[in-house]
This record gives structure tokens, sequence and C-alpha cells, in this order.
């Protein structure tokens, strides 16, 4: 059980015998509680909505009951067909079970294979969603523009500022919508994960 942050701060030593302190970060990843996802095929894409709807997230993280996720980094690229007008994009987490229908259940990965743990938590693309409203944590308005000779900044690149622990269920959703034509995404998305009994209290 995680009693506290401290826990992950472990000193080691390195190749030269200095000793060292890893954050958590890679604590996790030595754990084999890391998990990055995003399209089967190094060229697929995912497309956006042409209007907010708040059943309709274009990326989401159900997390199911027992399971707690730890929200680590989304990476969007512009790609493909520019949408058709500026585009928003809506992150938010919620502490219901969103998940309701359809969509692709993206490829997952452990960021260390020998652990052999799989991923409790699903990360949907084009899910149909359960009505509701969370908490927002990001939002913002871009330009519509794939061209980076253009000056055009292609993101977001959105890191939480503080740890937001998703004890399941509980969902993770990033709307993403521009008008006429939505926009189009190369995506990573990574979270950590752990059996709420783990977390302790």
């Amino acid at each position: 059980m995680i009693e506290n942050l401290t826990e992950f701060r472990r000193p080691g030593t390195s190749l030269r015998g200095v000793e060292f302190t890893a954050d958590y970060l890679w604590r996790l990843a030595q754990e084999g509680r890391l998990y990055v996802a995003s399209d089967a095929d190094q060229d697929d894409r995912v497309t956006g909505q042409t209007s907010f709807a708040n059943t309709t997230p274009t990326f989401m993280l159900q997390v199911p009951a027992g399971i707690t996720a730890l929200p680590l980094f989304l990476n969007l690229s512009q790609t493909g067909t520019v949408a058709g007008g500026a585009i928003d994009a809506i992150i938010e987490i919620d502490s219901i079970e969103r998940y309701a229908s359809s969509g692709t259940s993206e490829k997952v990965f452990n960021t260390r294979k020998s652990r052999n743990m799989a991923n409790k938590s699903l990360l949907y693309s084009g899910a149909t969603a359960v009505a509701g409203y969370g908490l927002r944590l990001f939002a913002a308005t871009m330009g519509q523009d794939v061209s980076p000779a253009e000056g055009a900044v292609p993101g977001p690149f959105w890191k939480p500022e503080i740890p937001y622990f998703l004890e399941g269920p509980a969902a993770w959703l990033v709307y993403t919508y521009a008008a006429t034509t939505g926009p189009t995404w190369y995506w990573t998305a990574g979270w950590a994960e752990w059996s709420s009994r783990e977390i302790g209290p």
C-alpha cells in the first residue's frame, strides 16, 4: 500500500557508484504501472467532431470499479484534412461510468513488458458516452492548420498541473471539434493505474 509519495523516492546507485534518487515516474515505470495508448497502425488518425456534445468525446479513458488511474499526458498533433474552422479542445474528468457504446478500444502498451501487467482501464476513440458533465481541467481554442511551415502550433500537449486520482468507476474525456469539418489528429495518451486497494484510504 502506498502511504505517501516519499515511498516513490528511494535511493539507488548509478554505474559510477554515486547515489541518486529516482522520481515517482521512474518508480511507476519500474513497477510496470505506466500505460501508453495510441493507434494500432503508425499512420492511423482519429477525427474529432463538428460540434460539442457531451455524449461524443473524441477520446475517453474508462476506469472500472476497483481501479485507480492517474492521467499523465495527452499529445495531439493536427494532421490530414484541415478542420473547417477554429478548433476547440476540452479535457474533463468525471467520477462515474461514462462509456455507453461503440467506438474503438485503442492499443495499449505497458512501459515495462517484463511485468506482464495488463491494463484494466480502456482508452476509446469515437465512443458514445453517457450524458453528463464532470470537471473541466483544460480548454483551448486553436487555429486550424497542419502546416508547421506557416507557424502552426499543432498541439495541444497536455500534462496535469496536479495529480488527479480517478477512482473507478471514473472517466477521463477529451472533446475536440470544429465547425463543418472535424479536426484530425495523430495522438498519444499516457496514464498510471493501480488496484484501488493498493492506494489505500
